[in-house]
């Protein structure tokens, strides 16, 4: 999938950067001296910490919106992030790195599963020799024991030019092919009025501890640790595996 303009705009609005606390979840697994890939970077959430953090990071993207909103957001903050515009399943990038890592189950938008499977691959051919790639995933467990196969959500934020955006999904849950696909609509309202609206598609996959062990030992990776941590009342699998 490829986030639009208003998704881009209600994302910023909808997520904070990464605090002192998340920075902590993933500092353990990083060095100073490593070069990093943030791949599914986005608006650099996770990139702009990091690099106010003093780590060597750069971030790839398939979203021109989204990227231009983290160029942005980094200059404002006196930082010249090094970011591609290109597909992590087809790139091939100038740069080969410590450390690959994707935050907060990005990795699970993947779709189909034959596009993770590129990505795995193409995550060890970016990796140094020793390199680590960082996966935290999850599992809809509250999604699994509703056992409703269908679920409407609403949300919406407030944006600086005194209007809203209005966020709206339809989601369906595939428990046997452990996906949820989701429809969804922005619409950003001035006035009661409508002045903009976004039509978006996504998928969401999930992997069982020991089917993505198996998935990771298929394309290339080996001595793989897993750790199901806890954070902010959230269940995290963070898996570890070296090239």
């Amino acid at each position: 999938m490829m986030y639009g303009k208003l998704c881009t705009e209600f994302y910023d609005l909808d997520k904070r950067f990464a605090d002192a606390d998340e920075i902590s979840f993933y500092q353990p697994c990083l060095d100073q001296a490593d070069v990093i890939l943030e791949p599914m970077c986005g608006s650099g959430r996770l990139l702009i910490p990091l690099l106010q953090q003093g780590y060597s990071i750069h971030g790839v993207d398939n979203s021109v919106s989204m990227l231009e909103s983290c160029k942005q957001r980094a200059r404002a903050r006196g930082l010249d992030p090094v970011l591609y515009h290109d597909s992590i399943e087809t790139m091939d990038l100038p740069c080969r790195y410590n450390v690959i890592l994707i935050p907060l189950g990005s990795f699970q938008l993947l779709y189909p599963r034959s596009a993770a499977y590129q990505a795995l691959s193409n995550f060890n051919r970016h990796l140094l020799e020793g390199g680590k790639l960082i996966l935290d995933l999850f599992v809809p467990w509250d999604a699994l024991s509703k056992r409703n196969e269908n679920e409407f959500n609403t949300k919406e934020v407030l944006t600086p030019d005194g209007g809203k955006i209005v966020y709206q999904s339809h989601d369906q849950i595939n428990i046997y092919d452990q996906n949820i696909y989701s429809e969804a609509v922005y619409k950003k309202i001035i006035n009661d009025q409508i002045v903009a609206d976004e039509y978006e598609q996504m998928h969401i996959s999930w992997y069982y501890r020991y089917e993505m062990e198996l998935m990771l030992e298929k394309f290339g990776f080996r001595h793989i640790s897993f750790q199901e941590k806890i954070f902010r009342d959230e269940n995290h699998m963070l898996f570890i595996a070296e090239k």
